[in-house]
């Protein structure tokens, strides 16, 4: 039976509201089901594509040809910068398991080349991509919210569906992971008009006190946030029990401890 318009408008309203409650995470996981064309163990050269483009994802996105290329002139292999995208085991910025060798866009996806370098890591990595056993990447994103925009994706059955469509990203890493992470399903149990200034506030303020920090510092701060809203959506009213007694979270106070620890920090140095 064919949705009715009231009804069409409905839905999109509620994808809507998902992703504003998405876009204000600092974090964002995208995961795919690796096609790895090669991996050396002689060479320790790993290559394969880390997402694809112009295909509706199960989130509802539609990652466009160029949508990295910004992040890939500015911090990619070829670089000047020291902080470039790295490539990391399960998106942990303590555990990078070699660097990018080749980052670029082709009409498939974004396709790399990485070295694996010569640790224990590095080791069962190479095995595990040989043997199968790791055979999915995710990369660790944010939107740039004014270069994506909501409209009409043609699927491959020929209907017509609404999408997410992004023209531009901000990629921080990839990562070769165990399973594709699912922690991008936010909680709707409050109307978004409720929240929407307020989220905005936390979020101008948030991203003031992290410009002061590296990009190794920011990375890790947006994940722990990341990790806290998670938390919070599955249990929306409590958050950081102690002693089996829930505690509502001052946000004001960790902004605030925040900014002294950012201050202390740029004193000592």
């Amino acid at each position: 039976m064919e949705l009715t318009v009231e009804k069409k408008l409905e839905l999109l309203k509620a994808k809507q509201r998902i992703k504003a409650a998405l876009a204000s995470r600092p974090v964002i996981y995208k995961s795919f089901s690796a096609e790895i064309k090669s991996a050396d163990t002689e060479t320790r050269i790993v290559s394969g594509y880390l997402t694809s483009f112009n295909k509706m994802q199960d989130d509802g996105d539609v990652l466009i040809k160029g949508c990295f290329a910004k992040s890939i002139l500015e911090r990619g292999p070829e670089s000047k910068t020291a902080r470039k995208i790295a490539y990391l085991y399960m998106h942990d910025m303590k555990d990078p398991i070699g660097h990018f060798t080749v980052l670029k866009e082709d009409d498939f996806g974004l396709y790399f080349e990485a070295y694996i370098d010569k640790i224990p890591q590095g080791d069962r990595v190479l095995e595990q991509y040989n043997s199968g056993t790791l055979n999915q990447h995710s990369i660790g994103l944010r939107y740039v919210w004014d270069k994506c925009q909501w409209g009409e994706w043609t699927l491959p059955d020929g209907t017509t569906t609404d999408a997410f469509i992004c023209y531009e990203l901000l990629l921080f890493e990839g990562s070769v992971v165990t399973m594709g992470s699912d922690e991008n399903t936010p909680f709707l149990g409050m109307k978004a008009e409720t929240i929407e200034s307020e989220r905005n506030a936390l979020s101008r303020e948030t991203e003031r006190i992290l410009k002061g920090l590296d990009p190794e510092s920011q990375y890790e701060i947006r994940k722990l946030i990341t990790k806290h809203v998670s938390l919070a959506e599955t249990e929306p009213q409590t958050a950081l029990k102690e002693k089996g007694k829930p505690e509502p979270v001052d946000y004001d106070k960790v902004a605030k401890a925040l900014e002294i620890k950012f201050l202390t920090n740029q004193l000592i140095n």
